[in-house]
């Protein structure tokens, strides 16, 4: 089982890796990535989504929810492609997929979309390398800490600026741009990766409201033998209302499930590994979605803690996840994940976080 998983990370981290042109990218890109930010500069509710098809073909997507102020919702998007072997960003091809041209906005947002790839694109191959050992990066802090802070002048988004970057953010690795009084105007709120052509993931974006109401129980956690579970050298405490569904998953009902594996650390770049992984676990999949908002990376020695709000579209949940990466003896990362729906979780949280605690590699 160990072996197994150990190689699926390892094909993942060396194929079918790739960067936009003009510029280095210390995590390659890779075919299905997506990123979307909310962007402050509209007077409505607004998106922008860049989504990665393979080295020289992406979709640029506006997405502008129905609110009460704006009931209609609105969507504009383009496919388009690069010259991936320039060393500079260049569309050679063009399809709006979405938009009405009898409605001058979808024409001014379609021609927004192209200059915010160019400026993306210009600004990040100043840089030209980025990485965590960069002067003034500020690394391993706190998800919204972390980065590179460059002071810029942008028109666009109002004059002076500062811009966040992040190895962790795909792409142009921009994952923030705050005004001068700190005010973030254009800011990362999910990361994701589409499977197949038929996952419809991108298309099918939600804002996660920052304060979803939960309905929860007042039901107490009744005591049940404790039961220790092993993988390897990894070892968790939990109890007999769990049941194990395989060798390294656990679940309780409905309510909960705790998964344990290792990654292999590729031994690359200083922090490479790190990276790569947290950037992993904070990607929305298969429709399950994460408030990157929401989210946090505390880093302390030898372990890594995720803490994440996610949203099942599906069942139109809230869960609530917690993921340590931890170093272990052959310096490769065992994990350990525990996902419950928001609601459980805060109704049984003493009991959770005593169940978390019990980890041990």
């Amino acid at each position: 089982m160990k072996k197994f998983l150990l190689s699926i990370i390892f094909i993942t981290l060396t194929s079918f890796a790739f960067a936009l042109p003009g510029f280095t990218s210390f995590i390659p890109d890779t075919a299905g990535e997506y990123v979307y930010y909310k962007d402050g500069s509209f007077s409505r509710e607004s998106y922008v989504g860049l989504l990665c098809y393979d080295a020289n073909t992406y979709q640029i997507r506006y997405y502008a929810p129905s609110t009460l102020s704006n009931p209609v919702e609105k969507t504009v998007a383009a496919l388009f492609t690069i010259d991936s072997q320039k060393d500079h960003f260049e569309m050679t091809g063009e399809n709006v997929i979405v938009a009405d041209y009898s409605n001058p906005e979808d024409i001014d947002i379609v021609n927004y979309l192209h200059d915010i790839l160019y400026e993306f694109s210009a600004r990040r191959s100043k840089l030209d390398s980025l990485t965590p050992s960069t002067e003034n990066y500020v690394n391993f802090v706190g998800l919204r800490e972390n980065g590179l802070r460059i002071s810029d002048e942008y028109t666009q988004f109002g004059g002076d600026v500062k811009i966040i970057y992040d190895c962790m953010i795909p792409f142009f690795n921009i994952k923030r741009i705050e005004d001068a009084k700190g005010n973030a105007i254009f800011e990362c709120v999910q990361l994701g990766k589409i499977n197949s052509t038929e996952d419809k993931s991108f298309d099918k974006f939600v804002a996660i409201p920052d304060n979803a109401k939960v309905k929860i129980n007042s039901v107490k956690q009744k005591k049940a033998e404790p039961v220790n579970f092993v993988l390897e050298n990894q070892t968790i405490t939990l109890d007999k209302t769990w049941e194990a569904k395989s060798a390294n998953m656990w679940v309780q009902g409905d309510d909960a499930i705790i998964t344990m594996a290792t990654y292999m650390n590729p031994q690359r770049e200083k922090y490479f590994c790190e990276y790569y992984l947290i950037r992993n676990l904070l990607e929305s999949k298969d429709n399950y979605f994460i408030n990157l908002n929401k989210c946090d990376v505390i880093f302390g020695k030898d372990v890594i803690k995720i803490y994440s709000e996610n949203y099942l579209e599906k069942s139109s949940k809230i869960f609530y996840g917690i993921k340590y990466l931890t170093l272990n003896s052959d310096e490769n990362y065992d994990f350990v994940s525990f996902v419950a729906t928001k609601a459980n979780y805060l109704q049984k949280r003493s009991y959770y976080d005593k169940i978390m605690k019990s980890y041990s590699n």
